[in-house]
């Protein structure tokens, strides 16, 4: 699974949960459930493209129970971990790290992050390559971790969807873990609610998710009753 290399960037796999079932339902006032699972397909492509251009393809790999999700993030050359069923978040990276477990280390990260950057993850990769055994990124409001990167020496309780951010940070300070926080506007922005979808279209990104909204939410317009 590890290539030859003395590299510690070679040797952290990057580990992309999906949720399989009725994804993204706080946009429901705007799009039906056969659209957002476009709209999740669409980020899921632009976070897999950030990988790519960050030369970390080889070691990425989806964690989900569909095996659509997985067969699409094989076509980004993305490895899979099979679950049987959705757990939730944390269940899903415990099942990744338990089956890549021959890697050093984890780069965590959600498949709703649009704006992510290539740059975005190599600078979470030097962060720990530079001395960093875990890199937590916090979202907008500082209370969930939107990437996070552990090592299997020095490992953290998992805790999405519960605070995560503020517990990662406090639990790496009580077990002394040399950590960094590293907070970036494209990392932290997610689409989770109706007023982020609005919001995206002021960073004028154009990727698979802005083509995405702008045309499903255009034609919807078009489609409107007039009264």
């Amino acid at each position: 699974m590890i290539e030859s290399s003395n590299s510690n960037e070679a040797r952290i796999a990057i580990v992309i949960p999906v949720k399989s079932r009725n994804p993204k339902r706080r946009v429901s006032s705007l799009f039906d459930g056969r659209q957002r699972r476009q709209l999740q397909l669409a980020m899921l492509e632009d976070t897999l493209q950030a990988v790519a251009r960050a030369k970390r393809t080889k070691h990425s790999y989806i964690v989900s129970s569909d095996s659509d999700i997985l067969k699409f993030g094989g076509r980004f050359g993305a490895g899979s971990v099979q679950e049987d069923s959705d757990r939730g978040v944390n269940e899903a990276v415990e099942r990744a790290v338990s089956e890549l477990r021959d890697y050093a280390g984890w780069l965590i990260m959600p498949a709703d992050l649009p704006m992510i950057r290539a740059s975005d993850i190599t600078t979470v990769l030097n962060l720990h390559r530079i001395g960093s055994p875990v890199v937590i990124a916090p979202s907008e409001d500082y209370g969930g971790t939107n990437l996070l990167l552990m090592t299997k020496d020095r490992r953290i309780t998992l805790h999405y969807d519960d605070d995560s951010f503020n517990k990662h940070v406090r639990e790496a300070t009580e077990k002394r873990i040399p950590f960094s926080v590293y907070y970036s506007e494209n990392v932290a922005f997610d689409i989770d609610n109706a007023r982020d979808v609005h919001r995206y279209f002021k960073f004028g990104k154009r990727n698979s998710t802005m083509t995405f909204l702008a045309r499903t939410l255009e034609r919807r317009q078009r489609v409107a009753p007039r009264l």
